[in-house]
């Protein structure tokens, strides 16, 4: 009766000791771990804010320039990779990526729900988010998600 006694005993330690050991991270209790990439469920189907395309258009492509020269670039589309590039010679800015996502994202929730504008509004609007009085070409390109497309290209 002993030997079971000892014998459930060990048994017992042991599974206290591997229960112990279940923590299946190595850093699950460390303050500075990596957190969890969230995916969402549309995010293959694109058509969300935080997949990147739920502003409502799959391409933004813009090019302002003043006085001949390019001082405004932004390419945005929606692809297997999202992409998005931000140039303003004005304020020094040349950013890639989740900086230029980061700094666009205000211009592209602003115009998300004004597609209905006329395209004299949208380059008022625009012109006024670079905060620019004036331009010698203007060229805009947007793809809808819809698959309607608008070009807005203007030249003084």
């Amino acid at each position: 009766m002993r030997n079971n006694v000892k014998v459930i005993m060990l048994f017992l330690a042991a599974v206290l000791v591997l229960g112990a050991c279940g923590n299946a991270s190595k850093n699950a209790d460390n303050p500075k771990r990596e957190d969890a990439t969230l995916i969402y469920e549309n995010e293959k189907e694109g058509g969300t804010m935080n997949t990147g395309d739920g502003y409502g258009f799959n391409k933004f492509d813009l090019e302002i320039e003043v006085e001949g020269k390019e001082v405004i670039d932004v390419e945005y589309e929606v692809a297997k990779n999202h992409r998005a590039k931000y140039v303003n010679k004005l304020a020094g800015l040349n950013l890639k990526d989740q900086e230029a996502f980061n700094k666009l994202d205000p211009l592209f929730v602003k115009f998300a729900s004004k597609k209905s504008l006329s395209e004299q509004d949208i380059k008022q609007n625009i012109m006024e988010w670079f905060g620019l009085d004036t331009y010698t070409k203007f060229d805009l390109e947007i793809d809808f998600d819809d698959g309607t497309k608008m070009d807005i290209e203007d030249r003084k």
